[in-house]
């Protein structure tokens, strides 16, 4: 499959790779790059998403194949050099299998708010969150260009050259409307993939040090959070979970300044030295604040 990389900041520091979540595009993760630039991150869009080909067969989307053609593009791009995963949602569930099935390539993984809370822990069957996918991808339409992007404006409350990138890529001009690149088969496969291939059977299987950062919005969740981050916390080994106040499930987007805060430090202490800081970072603060 030809892939486009997304790549950020300075290639011989350590390798951070991103995998986005349902719907979203590798170029999600510029702005959140933007405050991890003394580090080389590399992001790429999943099948069907962004600007990447949609596969044909539901099966191909099952993550055990997914995470081998994610495992070929990674090897093409890296080689064999060891590199930290963050997957965002249904990005983290498939840098769990991907972090269990090859764990010789992964230095540690960082899971924003993904990879513990199931539709199942919110009381969602899989039925209807194949009719959510379904609805969301077909109801999502925009007459134009500038009322796509004033409504991205309007849901971000700031904007930069990297968000409005992120939101492009999302979508494309369909019978004079821009809707969502996603189809819904792609969505629905995805979904059903992971129904049958459940993260909790391959919770075993991680070795290595974990980060997860957690919503904490809204507040009426707080309780299924917390419960399925003690379930998680049973099931595997050297996590550590730190939740991100006032930030809500597109954690990254919502808090990108302490997100990257809390991936900095962390991977100061896996690494046994002080977290890594850009002045450049703190000179762009307010241009950037959410």
């Amino acid at each position: 499959m030809q892939q486009q990389i997304y790549q950020w900041g300075q290639t011989q520091q350590t390798t951070l790779v991103f995998f986005h979540g349902l719907g979203s595009t590798g170029l999600a993760f510029g702005e959140l790059a933007h405050y991890l630039s003394a580090y080389h991150i590399v992001s790429f869009d999943l099948p069907g998403h962004g600007y990447a080909p949609p596969l044909t067969e539901a099966t191909a989307y099952l993550p055990s194949n997914v995470i081998v053609m994610l495992e070929k593009i990674l090897t093409k791009q890296l080689g064999n050099k060891e590199f930290y995963l963050i997957g965002h949602s249904l990005g983290a569930d498939l840098a769990i299998h991907y972090a269990a099935a090859f764990p010789a390539h992964i230095k540690g993984l960082v899971l924003l708010d993904g990879g513990y809370l199931s539709s199942q822990d919110l009381g969602m069957t899989i039925e209807t969150e194949l009719q959510n996918i379904a609805d969301f991808c077909n109801d999502v339409r925009f007459p134009s260009w500038d009322a796509f992007l004033q409504s991205e404006k309007e849901e971000l409350s700031r904007w930069s050259p990297q968000l409005e990138a992120a939101s492009r890529a999302q979508v494309r001009e369909l019978d004079d409307e821009i809707r969502l690149a996603i189809s819904p088969f792609t969505g629905q496969s995805l979904i059903k993939g992971l129904d049958a291939e459940p993260v909790s059977s391959m919770l075993s299987g991680l070795n290595c040090p974990i980060l997860l950062l957690s919503a904490t919005t809204p507040a009426d969740l707080t309780h299924v959070r917390n419960k399925s981050i003690e379930v998680f916390q049973t099931k595997v080994k050297n996590v550590h979970v730190d939740p991100i106040p006032n930030a809500g499930h597109d954690i990254f987007r919502d808090a990108p300044e302490q997100v990257a805060e809390k991936i900095r430090a962390w991977l100061g202490n896996n690494n046994g030295e002080e977290a890594v800081e850009d002045a450049h970072q703190n000179r762009c603060h307010t241009r950037y604040q959410s």
